[in-house]
């Protein structure tokens, strides 16, 4: 289940209220503070989709390979989780509370309001009283169930199995493997049915935790196989007792031996994990689905260690516009009709022909109308007699005639080095930008 926004003020209410987290602050350490979020359950990219900050930089500064510096990084960071005034006092930062919206505040030129995820499926055993959850009822049912639901289920079903036996007093020395495939483009819910199935794990106990850690696969590939192995190890260790999941996994495919040398270093920790750590580790590989399913046909023995292969598709338009209007909803605001219905006719021509099905093309309408709409209340409200509902109102004369393209994020933002030896400019501001 996704994260709310009242969820993750109370996350962050708690962790920045401990010290080691404010020591944490005070040296600016913000991959220490990544590593403690996400083991709360604030994943980087629920971290990344409010603060504006990459997922790749956040996995870099996690993993110690790169440090923050510039004060905009970190103001991005307060501003967007809404630190509490101590934290943004150990950060260097100005504590004044109004200069930095909280969660249940989204900054309107920065918030970032994760898109909704899939339900996902309670276990299958007799007797469940689990419901198939999904973070905003509304869209929860947007998703060909079918498809995604029918292998999840299986493996669910499996695991609780099993559970059942070890309850009875069987020995299980062979367990069920619970690492999973994601394919699908970018905006269609992956991270949030990450979140979904780790919940799912912890509850059958088949992991401790459950928490989701994530990593750029393009960050996993070292130039030989002891760096190789290395960078898995240290991308693997603090995802230990929950889920690693590797993005755009794909991109090993593109590597000069197709992604043999980093699928044998996986193997191998996959089998540790197994027959040495107490079986403590799932990992979910994300990617495009052609490229993705050559790669482990390649590696027909780790394919083995991956128990389904989840499609998710892409949302139509008018699955797009119902997304906008969940997400607003998220953020406090009232859609008019009018506004509703603008909305929808702005996503449809913005998606047009392509067909990616992106909810992010509904984040980003919703980030464009809300600063319009702070603009228009900004305005308001030296007049006399204004209508205090206005403030908790999107009309359609908030919704821009249609969506406009993302700005350029600062330098601090560009993503560090990847696969291929010369991304272009563009190239980098898609893969900030996840399209």
């Amino acid at each position: 289940m996704a994260l709310g926004i009242f969820e993750v003020r109370e996350i962050v209410e708690r962790v920045f209220a401990q010290q080691d987290v404010l020591d944490a602050c005070a040296r600016r350490d913000l991959g220490r503070v990544i590593m403690i979020l996400g083991a709360q359950g604030l994943t980087q990219g629920r971290i990344s989709e409010l603060t504006g900050i990459s997922q790749g930089r956040l996995s870099e500064w996690a993993r110690r390979k790169r440090k923050p510096r510039a004060s905009s990084v970190f103001e991005a960071f307060a501003d967007g989780l809404g630190l509490p005034p101590a934290a943004r006092e150990a950060l260097g930062l100005a504590s004044d509370g109004s200069a930095a919206p909280g969660p249940s505040q989204p900054h309107p030129a920065r918030a970032r309001i994760a898109p909704p995820a899939p339900a996902l499926p309670a276990a299958a055993g007799p007797g469940s009283s689990h419901p198939a959850r999904g973070p905003a009822e509304g869209v929860a049912g947007l998703l060909d169930r079918e498809t995604m639901q029918g292998p999840l289920n299986a493996v669910i079903a499996a695991l609780e199995a099993q559970q059942s036996r070890r309850a009875a007093g069987s020995a299980i020395r062979r367990p069920v493997w619970k690492n999973l495939v994601f394919t699908g483009g970018p905006g269609t819910g992956k991270s949030r049915a990450a979140i979904a199935v780790g919940q799912d794990y912890r509850r059958l106990g088949v992991l401790s935790t459950g928490h989701v850690i994530e990593a750029a696969a393009a960050d996993l590939a070292g130039a030989g196989p002891g760096e190789t192995a290395k960078l898995l190890a240290e991308a693997i260790r603090p995802a230990s007792g929950g889920i690693l999941m590797i993005n755009a996994a794909h991109d090993w495919q593109r590597l000069p031996d197709h992604g043999q040398q980093v699928l044998r270093r996986l193997y191998e920790q996959l089998t540790e994990y197994r027959n040495e750590r107490r079986d403590e580790l799932a990992v979910i590989l994300a990617g495009q689905a052609a490229p993705l399913r050559s790669l482990l046909h390649g590696s027909p023995s780790l394919a083995a260690r991956f128990r389904a292969v989840i499609d998710f598709p892409g949302f139509t338009p008018g699955q797009l516009a119902v997304i906008f209007g969940s997400l607003a909803d998220e953020a406090g605001l009232t859609l008019t009709p009018a506004a509703q219905s603008k909305a929808a006719g702005v996503l449809a021509r913005a998606e047009g022909d392509h067909g990616s099905g992106n909810a992010r093309l509904a984040v980003r309408l919703l980030n464009q109308a809300t600063a319009i709409q702070a603009l228009r209340v900004a305005a308001a409200s030296a007049a006399p007699g204004r209508d205090p509902a206005a403030l908790n109102t999107l009309s359609a004369a908030d919704i821009p005639d249609q969506l406009h393209p993302e700005q350029a994020p600062p330098e601090e933002y560009w993503p560090g080095q990847y696969l291929l030896s010369a991304v272009s400019r563009q190239q980098a501001l898609v893969l900030v930008s996840g399209a």
